[in-house]
């Protein structure tokens, strides 16, 4: 619905009431509206529109006008606000110049955030504002920005000029707090806010409020990013660690109005701290990037307990920003007052540009909660680290790596730098380099992901793996402090507890690691060869998986170990399974040595070899456990037992400096059998131990060789 007047000014009396039911738009045109009285706008529109200037077209009167949209559309002239207007969504400059008269207030709620929509060529805002920034109640720091220039002070601003009002502005404090500087004193005596200093990639603290909030006058990308701690508002029994509020601060100043271009470092691979220049959202993809990647960190003070940095990045220019923490609800949409880093590609002069169009329509407010980027079509598999509460989980950090043919085995910018959080932090490391996010070649057998976590605490946590088209046949997290190996499910979620305990080696950064298994279609994998003395003759037993285009196989054996000769033959049942089990009985045992093989020979003629098993026959019943081959083949330990009691058998393997390496438990039904060990992960060449607990708690250390 339209309603058009075509007085000269449209009055509201005291005591009147002028209500704009539900979705309606108001257009004055070449009038004025005075509120003396009582204006409710609903979801509705003020369009301001005509020819005449701001005597004619103007806001009066001595009520406060609450706007819900705010349009001016004017084909010459302007519109002034001349008494004091409130937007509570959409400001919107199509034609002509508003002139605010420093009574123009883009608010902020727990449910909306007001915002400038992009502003015309040759249209303009003149005049000083008041932009405001909800902050839910939450102890954390936050990156923030006042999107104004030409502005008050922080002391001014944030801080509400030192005046308590409940749910308005916040404390700033710092150790030499005093009426001079502006700063606000703390009993914890600590800085609460901090500026990037780009020559040392490090921030410093703000040490006096009493100076501009923004840093310069010209309209003209003048707004600075900062690091701040907000308790809540100015309340002091927000200096305790258990107490906080919702509160909203206001930044007052100019409103920056069309192209703002930000100097970055000329410094290959440095950071530079960017304020969004508007009171809008923003969306990364439509900003301008002059020798800087497509990539910004952000943080987001709903992670851990004083929030985490986020990456967010598109390589590939395609829209769509992956994110080091999954679950976090940081995106592309950059908040009105919020602050990110970008990262300079290579030395040389660089640069981020906004204009009208990069601005968003996207506009959410818990600091800020943006919806979620789209699937990446790579191999990816992310991490989130959570704090693992008796009844709940707090989301405390994240990381991903991305597999694909066109990245590389070296760290280069296409691999992203961790940032340290205040509280826990997980990454990998790649060449001495800590890494948020990590881009490697496509998976290969035994590719290992080293985890570094640190500033971790004595306290329960949990991992949580999410992988998406994983060309892997299984992936396992290995735990180094509880010698174990987790699985990592291929399709949806695995979630892994741990604990930190007092014991210092259960906090080590490199506990953990991940190692891939690569998915490889074979005609036949020979999981296992047994081979075991009943009586005077030996059993062999063979177990095959995937058995697909199998035509038969052959039995093998030696009794020197170098020369075989083929001793049984079996064909393949016909049924495809993907497990099947044979056996042969050896009733022509040889005394000493007697070694097997199987040969495999699918349809095509093509013959594999399995490892060798080997059985001593010595004529009498002393008891003997060998490692046999050794040098151990395809990472595979056969333990052979001769006159060996049944049941559980407990082995440990363990480096030359006593690291442990991998533990297995591994039934034995037979007093003569083989217990066969494959390690996950590549062994390097060298000398091993394996220790083995026997089921009648015997102890014996075998010595395993590996080349």
């Amino acid at each position: 619905m339209v309603t058009t007047t075509s007085a000269q000014q449209l009055v509201i009396n005291q005591r009147s009431s002028l209500v704009m039911n539900g979705n309606v738009q108001l257009v004055v045109n070449g009038a004025g509206l005075k509120n003396n009285g009582n204006f409710t706008a609903g979801n509705g529109t003020v369009k301001f529109s005509g020819y005449t200037d701001t005597t004619v077209t103007n806001l009066s009167g001595t009520t406060l006008t609450t706007f819900n949209n705010l349009t001016i559309s004017k084909s010459t002239n302007g519109v002034a606000l001349k008494s004091a207007a409130d937007v509570i969504n959409t400001l919107t400059v199509t034609g002509g110049i508003l002139y605010t008269d420093s009574n123009l207030t883009l608010k902020s709620t727990n449910t909306l955030t007001a915002r400038v929509a992009p502003v015309t060529v040759g249209a303009n805002i003149i005049g000083k504002a008041k932009v405001e920034r909800f902050v839910p109640a939450k102890r954390a720091w936050r990156l923030m920005t006042a999107p104004v220039t030409d502005a008050t002070s922080i002391f001014n601003s944030w801080q509400h000029a030192g005046v308590y009002a409940a749910g308005k502005g916040t404390f700033v404090t710092g150790p030499n707090a005093a009426a001079a500087n502006g700063m606000d004193v703390s009993p914890q005596n600590t800085s609460s806010m901090k500026k990037w200093n780009a020559a040392t990639q490090g921030f410093a603290n703000v040490a006096n409020t009493n100076v501009s909030i923004a840093a310069g006058n010209t309209g003209r990308a003048d707004n600075t990013g900062y690091f701040v701690f907000v308790r809540g508002d100015r309340n002091s029994n927000n200096f305790s660690t258990s107490s906080t509020n919702a509160t909203t601060v206001t930044s007052i100043g100019r409103l920056q109005v069309g192209t703002q271009t930000f100097v970055a470092s000329a410094v290959s691979g440095a950071v530079t701290l960017i304020g969004n220049p508007y009171a809008s959202p923003i969306d990364f993809s439509n900003v301008t990037k002059n020798n800087l990647l497509n990539r910004f960190y952000v943080w987001d003070p709903t992670l851990n307990s004083l929030g985490g940095y986020v990456m967010l990045d598109d390589l590939s220019n395609s829209g769509t920003y992956i994110k080091t923490v999954a679950a976090s609800n940081m995106s592309k949409n950059i908040q009105s007052s919020q602050a990110f880093f970008v990262q300079t590609i290579a030395a040389g002069a660089a640069s981020i540009t906004f204009n009208e169009n990069s601005k968003s329509a996207v506009n959410v407010n818990n600091v800020f909660r943006p919806s979620a980027p789209a699937s990446n079509p790579s191999s990816l598999l992310r991490t989130n680290l959570y704090l693992a509460n008796t009844d709940s989980l707090i989301l405390a950090d994240g990381m991903f790596v991305e597999f694909n043919a066109a990245f590389s085995d070296s760290v280069l910018l296409e691999d992203a730098p961790k940032f340290t959080n205040i509280n826990e932090n997980i990454a990998l490391v790649r060449n001495n380099n800590t890494l948020a996010a990590e881009r490697r070649p496509l998976v290969e057998n035994t590719d290992t992901v080293f985890i570094k976590t640190w500033k971790t605490t004595a306290r329960n946590y949990q991992f949580e793996f999410i992988p998406a088209n994983m060309d892997a046949a299984e992936i396992y997290l290995q735990d180094s402090y509880l010698k174990s190996n987790m699985p990592i499910k291929l399709v949806g979620s695995t979630r892994v507890n741990f604990t930190i305990n007092a014991d210092p080696a259960s906090a080590a950064t490199d506990r953990f690691r991940i190692v891939f298994k690569k998915a490889v279609v074979l005609p036949v994998t020979i999981s296992s060869v047994k081979a075991f003395q009943q009586n005077n003759n030996i059993a062999v037993e063979w177990k095959v998986e995937n058995e697909i285009n199998m035509n038969k196989y052959e039995l093998e054996k030696s009794t020197s170990g170098t020369v075989f000769t083929k001793v049984y033959t079996v064909n393949v049942n016909g049924t495809n399974n993907t497990y099947n089990t044979y056996n042969w009985l050896d009733v022509n045992a040889a005394q000493g040595n007697n070694f097997y093989r199987i040969k495999s020979i699918d349809k095509n003629g093509t013959v594999k070899y399995s490892a060798i098993v080997k059985v001593a026959i010595t004529g009498n019943k002393n008891s003997s456990m060998t490692i046999y081959p050794n040098p151990v083949q395809n990472n595979i330990i056969n333990l052979q037992l001769a006159n060996q009691p049944k049941g559980t058998y407990q082995m440990r393997l363990t480096n030359s400096i006593g690291q442990v390496l991998y533990t297995a438990s591994i039934q034995s039904s037979s007093t003569n059998s083989t217990l066969s060990m494959n390690i996950p992960g590549k062994l390097v060449s060298g000398l091993y131990n394996l220790e083995v607990n026997t089921p009648d708690n015997n102890k014996s250390t075998q010595s395993v060789i590996v080349e």
